[in-house]
């Protein structure tokens, strides 16, 4: 309570005790008159009631109304009371079913946060296993992927070392084919270098040959003039030039 009400209940206090004074004495006073006067004694008697009972709590609600401040803690008790009044007494309907109400929504809420966290979990699950799969399956393409490339690496090497031999084996019939020829084409030159004609020999011109070379090899240094002149009617040459590989008639 605060201080206001503090004061009223005070007030009324102090009424209450006015009201009682006042049924005291109107009833003292008629007991008075009815019953004889008695001594001088007894006559003190009445202002000492007085005293007691008018000027003492009409000083006490004097002080208290102007000179007394009230102590928190004195204020605080009766509001403790009250609250625990309120705590004590039994809840209304309304505020049952408000209750059960609130209880009931705290309940559902709870309900669909518990499914919502469920749904969370399972989808997060499904995700998972679906990226896990996923994964797997990219993995599994690129070892295939890999493989086949591996193979396909494999037979490209096997079939250009396939293909390197084949020319290489080629490359060497040519090259011993060439030889063949070359030799075969060599022993008919030196065979037909030997086979002496109706009117002479042929002779197929060396490298570095001359035809004065030519006849001094075969008529001798002696004659080697006229075996050059020679050579030059036989074969129809207009000058002392010759290639290497002619073929000249010596007469």
């Amino acid at each position: 309570m605060g201080n206001h009400s503090y004061h009223e209940s005070i007030e009324k206090n102090r009424q209450e005790i006015s009201v009682g004074n006042k049924s005291e004495l109107s009833r003292a006073a008629q007991r008075q008159a009815q019953k004889p006067k008695a001594k001088k004694s007894k006559s003190l008697l009445m202002p000492v009631l007085f005293f007691i009972f008018i000027l003492i709590p009409v000083s006490l609600l004097i002080y208290v109304a102007f000179f007394f401040e009230p102590n928190d803690t004195l204020t605080a008790k009766p509001t403790e009371n009250e609250v625990s009044f309120e705590m004590n007494a039994e809840p209304s309907s309304a505020a049952v079913a408000a209750a059960e109400k609130e209880e009931k929504e705290q309940k559902e809420a709870d309900k669909a946060k518990a499914e919502a966290e469920a749904k969370a979990e399972k989808e997060k699950a499904e995700a998972e296993a679906k990226a896990k799969v996923e994964q797997e399956k990219a993995e599994a393409q690129s070892q295939v992927e890999k493989e086949k490339a591996e193979a396909q690496a494999e037979t490209q090497a096997k079939a250009d070392a396939e293909a390197k031999a084949a020319a290489d084996l080629q490359a060497k019939k040519e090259a011993e084919a060439k030889a063949k020829a070359d030799a075969q084409a060599k022993a008919e030159a030196d065979k037909k270098e030997e086979t002496p004609s109706a009117s002479g020999k042929t002779y197929v011109v060396k490298p570095g040959e001359t035809l004065y070379r030519i006849a001094v090899n075969n008529y001798g240094a002696a004659g080697a003039a006229a075996a050059v002149e020679k050579i030059k009617q036989a074969n129809g040459l207009g000058s002392n030039s010759i290639s290497p590989g002619q073929s000249l008639t010596l007469p």
